[in-house]
């Protein structure tokens, strides 16, 4: 447990674990313990099991939330939430962005989030924008570029929300076309925002003031950032317990987190992927985090981890998964070293590329994928480390 950790959470964190340990989902998972520091954490790895064998929708005396962590189309893993609790938790974020004066009563706000397969981060943000009063333009990450422009040009709103991706697609579309906005907020999330696209969008749209919010399909939305101010610095929300895993010498350790909005369906000491640490400023604490472990990506707003190729990949001597964008589009490479007869490379790539597509949820209008066959001297390689990554992110 990170050291910073108040006795005041300890306390919660206790009186939560008790009521995890209880519940149907995690008596057998916790039944080996009783202290909450010492219990495990939990992640995806485990949490799919669990859901699989103890959840069972039709059983529920009451209606869920149902909602879709990333991942592959063949394997996701779906939470279940109160629907109150959640409603709870998303008075409590609206709360602190109208306190913080992220969002008022006058905001109106340009959505292009995308909402597919349960993953509901448009709906989601809909929703809490409406809790803060303010107004909603629900495009979606789906609408064609021309309508975002048409949406922004009639309705002129202030603020402009999407994962830096596609905010950078839309950028790209109206630099191409010599045209430019004037919108003077931008709120993002579901992936980091480099410094590279951050100058693009600003000079775009005519940002001045950049915001951000964070969490998790598992663990809901639960902090709020002043990007502009302090970048990569998150406030946490009342309710929600955050624990900093395992520390390296910097302080980043893994983000666990203790969800205390949640009693159905409790989520506790929960991983959600990323790294983070405590940081002080001005007699305040912050959550600061650092990118994925470069063993997960996020492609159009879903969340992979490389163990999820692992039925393509198996067989190869070496592999590499080189992501990148053109023409507005991600673009997802699958590299493979692997011995093949000549005579059957083409319908092994065409079998691999259509596998693939399947996992990623394949949509033409968004990416192009593609499976070639390599030798390991084609693989990029660090100038710099001289190490070979399986996982190369060149967006």
């Amino acid at each position: 447990m990170h050291p910073d950790i108040s006795k005041t959470d300890k306390s919660e964190l206790q009186d939560y674990f008790e009521l995890a340990k209880k519940n149907p989902l995690y008596i057998e998972f916790y039944k080996e313990h009783d202290c909450a520091e010492k219990a495990p954490v939990l992640s995806k790895k485990e949490l799919m099991p669990i859901l699989k064998n103890n959840f069972k929708l039709h059983e529920e005396k009451i209606g869920v939330y149902l909602v879709r962590s990333g991942g592959s189309t063949q394997n996701p893993l779906v939470f279940p939430v109160d629907i109150q609790e959640n409603q709870n938790q998303r008075l409590a974020m609206a709360k602190e962005l109208t306190e913080n004066n992220f969002f008022t009563s006058k905001t109106i706000a340009l959505n292009i989030f995308g909402y597919s397969d349960m993953y509901r981060t448009a709906a989601i943000m809909d929703d809490i924008l409406e809790k803060c009063q303010a107004t909603t333009l629900a495009l979606s990450a789906h609408a064609s570029y021309k309508d975002m422009e048409q949406a922004a040009a009639y309705f002129k709103p202030d603020f402009i929300l999407g994962t830096p991706s596609k905010l950078l697609c839309f950028a790209q579309f109206l630099q191409e076309k010599n045209q430019k906005l004037q919108i003077q907020n931008l709120l993002y999330a579901g992936e980091f925002l480099r410094h590279e696209i951050q100058k693009l969008l600003q000079k775009v749209f005519g940002i001045k003031q950049i915001y951000s919010m964070y969490g998790s399909a598992e663990t809901g939305i639960w902090a709020l950032s002043d990007f502009t101010q302090n970048p990569s610095l998150f406030s946490v929300i009342e309710g929600i317990i955050i624990e900093i895993i395992n520390p390296d010498n910097d302080g980043y350790g893994t983000i666990a987190v203790t969800n205390t909005f949640r009693k159905r369906f409790p989520v506790f000491r929960y991983a959600i992927g990323d790294l983070g640490r405590w940081v002080n400023l001005d007699g305040k604490v912050f959550l600061e985090l650092k990118s994925r472990e470069t063993k997960s990506f996020i492609l159009s707003e879903q969340h992979y981890d490389l163990d999820e190729f692992n039925f393509l990949t198996s067989s190869a001597t070496a592999f590499q998964i080189q992501l990148s964008s053109k023409d507005f589009k991600e673009v997802v490479k699958m590299l493979l070293v692997q011995n093949v007869p000549q005579n059957q490379k083409l319908n092994f790539t065409v079998e691999k590329c259509e596998a693939l597509k399947k996992l990623l949820g394949y949509d033409e209008l968004f990416m192009e994928v593609e499976v070639l066959l390599v030798t390991a001297a084609d693989l990029y390689t660090d100038p710099n480390t001289t190490k070979t990554p399986q996982l190369l992110d060149l967006r």
